[in-house]
């Protein structure tokens, strides 16, 4: 019996690249170990246990049977793994017990017999794997190569992975290790386990699913630091489930997991500017590199706006014909994302995350790109951090209950000082231009974003209600921002294109209904109080 909390990474083979990965893994002093896999995976047809989280699989290795249990763990290089050995091909929860993954295991079961449901095999493996150990300055990292297939009532999808597992020494050196790799065979991250993709091989699709925001989820007696680790997790998430998805997905899915996918970025480099002062700030390269990628895929999107939403609805007006430049023809988002540049910086947040500590001082004057002072404009900077008393003396560490305390009230006073500059949007609004317009949507964005990554310290109705408003008002903007983006490609025409007059003047009529619809909203919302402790 094995109980561990495994430190790996996975990626995604090219086909390209497979001949040179399969002769670098045949290298070495010691011949690798090649193994024939044949794994079953066990869930009720509603997915309960994928739902939750966990993947429950019965796998023959040679001669035996080895039941495994596994589950994510505190962050993208982390996973729990509970494996038992079997008598037989027989599947026993119980054998899991006593473990905090194993028991919730058995507590699901539990509840599903009581509906009448029992688990089943969904899917299976056959995966013939090649493993080495390497031995790298810091680090044993144990590196496997599998080939096979996902197959679940008929339908069937490849495998062709390679995982790099620590199986002793530091993190920072595997990690070194995985990025030669990475760059000289060109590998493509994959967040997903193989039971992810099977599970949803037996949802009758073999693409990744659109990887939406969802509310970070941590206790209410996380201190700052505890509560960022879980935020990073969750933009990390939805960044590399949706650039895996643009890679590797539907095409009909396309234009959703690239607008996910610039969510997450947004909201990571939100992250950083909600918690700023209170967590180290994640490096500038990094940082940079978001905003570089998120500027980038924006060309895509921007052409998507165009094509599915201006252009149609000129075209149902009875706009002239017009030829609008492509933005396929000349950029692949795909590309983009398994280039090494970005695969690099995938890499670099993984890392970053993984090394921050589970309590730290507060980082005061940290810089976080767009997030210090010097790249707001006037009048926007938020004032320094104070430097507050631990203790009777101001030199006492203070309690896991005070630091937690000291969190949630402070960030209720952040939301409420960013609230108020809405109010002097309010009052300025018939004079905003298009530039200033831009800087409230992005306001707008970073306060809805800083209430989710707040909300488990605060009261919940009171979120509730103050995203609705945040949301509306986030809707009647973007329209204006689209409008906005088709103004300015219209406009690049007007020397060559006589016919760009029309859909400028149609785009002025629509910009100025859209503008009177955001006012009233803006003004709902400096009504609204942000929500407190």
């Amino acid at each position: 019996m094995t109980n561990a909390l495994e430190v790996e990474l996975k990626f995604l083979v090219p086909a390209a690249a497979r001949a040179a990965v399969a002769a670098e893994m045949a290298r070495g002093a010691a011949p690798p170990e090649r193994t024939t896999l044949a794994a079953m995976y066990l869930d009720t047809d509603d997915r309960r246990l994928a739902r939750a989280g966990m993947a429950w699989r019965l796998r023959r290795e040679g001669r035996r049977w080895v039941q495994a249990l596994k589950a994510g763990g505190a962050n993208a290089l982390e996973r729990f793994e509970h494996e038992v050995v079997r008598p037989d091909a027989t599947h026993d929860a119980s054998a899991h017990a006593g473990t905090p993954v194993g028991d919730r295991l058995l507590a699901l079961l539990r509840q599903a017999r009581a509906d009448g449901v029992e688990p089943r095999v969904r899917f299976q493996t056959q995966v013939r794997r090649t493993s080495r150990r390497v031995r790298t300055r810091g680090a044993v990292v144990e590196i496997a190569f599998d080939e096979g297939r996902l197959m679940s009532s008929g339908a069937t999808a490849t495998i062709r992975e390679i995982e790099f597992e620590l199986v002793s020494g530091s993190v920072v050196a595997m990690l070194a290790l995985v990025e030669r790799w990475r760059k000289r065979f060109g590998l493509v991250y994959d967040p997903r386990s193989k039971a992810e993709r099977g599970d949803r091989l037996a949802e009758g699709s073999p693409y990744p699913v659109v990887r939406k925001a969802a509310r970070p989820d941590y206790a209410g007696a996380a201190n700052a630091l505890q509560a960022y680790g879980t935020v990073v997790d969750e933009c990390l998430s939805q960044i590399t489930r949706n650039a895996i998805g643009l890679a590797e997905g539907d095409p009909a899915q396309r234009v959703e997991h690239l607008h996910q996918l610039r969510v997450g970025i947004r909201r990571l480099r939100s992250a950083a500017r909600s918690f700023r002062g209170w967590v180290p700030a994640p490096p500038l390269p990094l940082v940079a590199g978001l905003r570089g990628l998120f500027a980038t895929l924006g060309r895509a999107r921007d052409g998507d706006v165009m094509d599915k939403g201006v252009v149609a609805e000129l075209a149902q007006v009875g706009a002239p014909p017009l030829t609008l430049p492509g933005v396929a023809d000349t950029f692949d988002p795909v590309a983009a994302l398994r280039s090494t540049e970005t695969q690099q910086m995938f890499l670099g947040w993984i890392a970053w995350r993984a090394a921050l500590p589970a309590h730290a001082a507060p980082a005061v004057g940290e810089g976080v790109g767009e997030g210090t002072a010097a790249g707001r404009g006037p009048g926007r900077a938020d004032p320094p951090p104070r430097a507050r008393a631990s203790g009777a003396e101001g030199d006492a560490k203070p309690s896991a209950k005070n630091q937690a305390a000291a969190f949630h009230r402070d960030a209720a006073r952040r939301l409420r000082r960013w609230q108020a500059l809405f109010a002097v949007d309010r009052a300025a609004f018939d004079g905003l231009d298009e530039a200033s317009l831009h800087a409230l949507r992005k306001r707008i964005k970073r306060q809805r974003y800083a209430v989710e990554f707040f909300a488990p310290g605060l009261r919940r109705r009171a979120v509730d209600r103050y995203l609705i408003a945040l949301a509306d008002l986030q809707e009647r903007m973007g329209e204006l921002n689209d409008l906005f983006v088709a103004r300015a490609r219209y406009q690049a025409l007007v020397g060559a294109e006589p016919a760009a007059w029309f859909a400028l003047g149609w785009l002025t009529a629509r910009i100025a209904s859209a503008r009177a619809r955001v006012e009233p909203a803006l003004a709902r919302l400096v009504k609204v109080d942000p929500p407190r402790r």
